[in-house]
């Protein structure tokens, strides 16, 4: 176990929120060290957003709210707002060895000196996942061409979309093509080294001229700039076969898009060897969130009664 106070480095979480704000505060308390910070991105489409409602829920962790993108699936928004993350945290003057990217429908499933310890000790790994052994082109065509109208997607702009598309392929139009990479596809939620965060940010200008046309950026573009990049030979499964434990992560992508847990579902939670679980839904099963949130408080040796209700407003 690690020593409160006998620390080299700190972490960093991510977290990335659109909803289940009473989910979100829940995480802040599960993970509230002095060893952890937090920075948050909320969807600028929420309205109304009071982060004063966080107020007092953090007793020993900072609390970073960060400038807030208007996120659209499948648009270069999804990985500005990552960005908006690592650059915050990039540039706070604190020796951070581990960022977290997590959502805020995710939960720790493990005690905060069980994630700490066991990310220091596999450091300097990097804790990311990629769909297949060896990428292939398979992915190519989400860089490769412009992906017109991601923000508006009514039907004529879909349609629209798609006819210029299929231009781009008969005037084979590849924006790959003066470029050595190879394209990689994965989870974007991920938990790397300060080291490769830092190559992220040094690189922001490639990866806004790569990625800003691109169709569901957000699983390729992580995982294209790490596995073309020095820090490949750093994976933690270098061969995960698809495998989610290489981030580090329990996504269960065979009963769901991905599968909501559920009380049902929490011995083999607690049972696994990820640190974190995604992901959880308060309006489908609360029980599954508060079972966890007591479980990994009481080995945390905290008290669940402290934590402030959640009927507070945001």
């Amino acid at each position: 176990m690690i020593i409160k106070g006998d620390f080299l480095n700190k972490h960093a979480y991510l977290i990335i929120a659109h909803n289940q704000f009473d989910l979100l505060k829940k995480i802040l308390t599960m993970l509230d060290d002095e060893r952890n910070d937090f920075y948050i991105h909320i969807d600028k489409k929420v309205k109304d957003f009071d982060s004063s409602a966080f107020d007092g829920v953090l007793k020993h962790s900072n609390l970073t709210f960060c400038d807030r993108v208007n996120i659209t699936w499948g648009d270069y928004s999804q990985i500005q707002s990552e960005m908006t993350l690592f650059k915050a945290a990039a540039s706070a003057n604190e020796n951070y060895s581990y960022y977290h990217l997590i959502s805020g429908v995710d939960l720790p499933i493990k005690s905060k000196d069980e994630i700490y310890s066991f990310f220091e000790k596999n450091y300097p790994a990097e804790f990311v996942h990629f769909s297949l052994d060896e990428p292939t082109h398979e992915f190519d065509g989400r860089i490769k061409y412009y992906h017109f109208f991601r923000k508006k997607r009514n039907l004529v702009n879909k349609a629209l979309a798609q006819c210029l598309l299929g231009c781009q392929k008969l005037c084979r139009v590849d924006r790959l093509k003066n470029q050595n990479i190879t394209v990689a596809k994965g989870t974007n939620w991920v938990s790397v080294t300060a080291a490769f965060v830092k190559y992220l940010v040094e690189n922001e200008e490639y990866i806004t001229k790569t990625f800003s046309h691109s169709y569901c950026g957000d699983e390729v573009f992580l995982q294209t700039m790490l596995f073309n990049s020095p820090f490949a030979k750093n994976l933690y499964m270098p061969h995960c076969g698809n495998n989610q434990l290489a981030c580090a992560r329990l996504i269960d992508w065979n009963r769901g898009n991905p599968y909501v847990f559920t009380s049902y579902d929490f011995d083999e939670i607690i049972s696994s060897d990820a640190m974190f679980a995604r992901k959880f839904d308060l309006n489908i099963d609360s029980d599954i969130v508060d079972k966890i949130f007591n479980y990994v408080m009481e080995k945390n040796n905290d008290t669940p009664a402290a934590y402030i209700s959640n009927s507070s407003d945001i």
